[in-house]
């Protein structure tokens, strides 16, 4: 595995790490904007791994939520 790759399997890790994180309560009252503020990347491709780690844990699936 090349670094980028490891590097955005981290940052992917990272994404689903905070998702896991949030409270119940925290993840009910999250809106696409709160959830796009939490992530910690400005530039791609940084941002849409980040973004893809967390939509999974939230259990929308990467189709069906965009964070970026």
């Amino acid at each position: 595995m090349s670094s980028t790759a490891f590097r955005l399997s981290r940052i992917y890790a990272e994404g689903w790490n905070k998702a896991q994180r949030l409270s119940a309560t925290e993840a009910d009252n999250l809106d696409m904007q709160r959830a796009a503020a939490l992530n910690p990347y400005a530039s791609e491709p940084e941002r849409s791994r980040w973004s893809e780690g967390f939509a999974k844990a939230m259990g929308t699936g990467n189709n069906e939520i965009s964070l970026t």
